[in-house]
């Protein structure tokens, strides 16, 4: 039997527009635990991120996993949460995608398979965000490249972590049946 990358049942459409709604909120606390540990780089912004998109993904599949990450990114562009905003929307449809992608070809029943798509997700997302960086902030390529591989390497190992283990406890609670 083949995994479906696509979902459309009202549950995953409406669990993800509220987990965009969630997103965003944690996200904000995220941003200010991190302003106050170390402003220059995202870490528990990076770990958060990289839970939500694994974890709507792993539930609901596509397009709900694109719906949460873009609700963030466009509450974070019209509320002027971030500078770096306009970089979101790329990162995050493309980090859900890559997310996706890696777990319908795999089992994700392996800390290997978990760790493969948050290497894949992160490096995307935080590609863009580098971009980001460079182009709005006008950061000097070397503290871009130092931010953004601590934010990568956070979102990897933390996302990681967190998605496998969140996600086996919700399936074996039976929620998903």
């Amino acid at each position: 039997m083949s995994k479906k990358i696509t979902r459309f049942d009202t549950k995953a459409l409406v669990g993800a527009v509220l987990l965009g709604v969630v997103f965003v909120l944690v996200q904000q606390i995220a941003h200010r635990i991190d302003a106050v540990i170390n402003p220059a780089s995202v870490i528990v912004g990076g770990v958060t991120w990289a839970t939500f998109t694994g974890l709507v993904v792993l539930l609901f599949r596509q397009p709900a996993g694109i719906i949460t990450a873009e609700i963030q990114a466009f509450i974070a562009l019209a509320t002027g949460l971030s500078p770096l905003a306009p970089f979101f929307i790329p990162a995050n449809g493309l980090g859900s995608l890559a997310y996706s992608l890696v777990s319908w070809k795999l089992s994700m029943d392996k800390w290997s398979h978990h760790l493969l798509a948050q290497i894949v997700t992160n490096v995307l997302g935080n590609i863009c965000v580098s971009i980001g960086l460079y182009v709005i902030l006008k950061l000097p390529i070397p503290v871009i490249i130092v931010a953004s591989g601590i934010t990568t390497l956070a979102g990897v190992v933390g996302g990681t972590i967190l998605t496998k283990v969140i996600y086996d406890n919700i399936v074996k609670s039976g929620v998903l049946r």
